[in-house]
Parts: C-alpha cells; sequence; structure tokens
C-alpha cells in the first residue's frame, strides 16, 4: 500500500495529478480510518501502463478509453496519423531551419515566400544585409538554384 506521496514519487507525478486521475477513475485511493489515502500495487501498476500509453502518443482521454476497454484500432489509427502530420510539420519546421543555417537548398522556401508574401520577402532580405537592389536581384533568382548559392554566401 502506498501512501499519495510514496506513490507520486514512484511515477514522477505530482499528488495533484494523483487526485485528478483518481477523480476521473483512472486509481482507486482508499481512505483510511485517519484519513489519509492509500494506493495498492494495482494502481502503481495501472499508472505505469497510462504513463507507456501516453509516451505512445496517445491524450488522457484516449488512455482512459484504452484502459477501460477492448482497444480501438480506428482510435489508434487515427491519432497515428495526426502524430504523423505533426512529424511531418516539425520535420518542415527542421528543413528550414537548416536551410537558414546553409546546411540544405532554400529555393523552395524563398518560391513560397515570393508568391505568398513578397513584400515581407523583400524586408526580410535587406534585415540580412542585402541592400534593395540586391534583395531584388535575389528575389529575381529565387525562380533558379543561383539563389540559394548567393544567398547562402552571404548568410
Amino acid at each position: 500500500m502506498y501512501r499519495i506521496s510514496e506513490l507520486a514519487e514512484q511515477v514522477g507525478l505530482s499528488r495533484s495529478t494523483l487526485l485528478y486521475y483518481e477523480k476521473l477513475g483512472l486509481i482507486a485511493g482508499k481512505r483510511l480510518d485517519n484519513g489519509y489515502r492509500s494506493y495498492s500495487e494495482r494502481d502503481l501498476q495501472r499508472l505505469r501502463l497510462l504513463q507507456q500509453l501516453q509516451a505512445g502518443g496517445l491524450t488522457l482521454k484516449e488512455c482512459q478509453a484504452c484502459l477501460e476497454a477492448k482497444v480501438d484500432r480506428q482510435l489508434l489509427l487515427n491519432r497515428m496519423q495526426q502524430l504523423d502530420d505533426e512529424i511531418a510539420h516539425k520535420q518542415q519546421s527542421r528543413d528550414l531551419l537548416a536551410a537558414m543555417l546553409g546546411e540544405s537548398d532554400m529555393t523552395a522556401w524563398h518560391q513560397s515566400l515570393e508568391l505568398t508574401a513578397p513584400d515581407a520577402h523583400l524586408d526580410w532580405l535587406m534585415k540580412q544585409g542585402f541592400d534593395e537592389k540586391q534583395a531584388l536581384r535575389l528575389k529575381w533568382l529565387s525562380k533558379d538554384h543561383e539563389y540559394t548559392r548567393t544567398i547562402h554566401g552571404r548568410l
């Protein structure tokens, strides 16, 4: 049997998180005669399972559904697709930063920016140290791979 502070230490969660999980019915603390809450080994193991499910990318609500019933395959497929989308977005962010550091090609980003925000693109180029004439030339070159070589030489 574990008191709430002991259980919190075992699983690395706060007391308030455990109380919230108890309110949701994820664990079932029992009140002792002295007023303290007591948790079983089953509660500890259930919390560890919950943490593993969360580490798999499931939300607390999705974890609860998995703990209470047979795993919903469609729920897991949907969540996996969301994670794939998030990973793709993060990879795009990483690719942009790598390009800005000169570690990869930046042409597509500049071409996209030129189509969606040409004035902001020009302003940004000028903030990078190009005068207006150079920035306009670089904008024109963004249609061509030479642009990437030119801008990387300056950043």
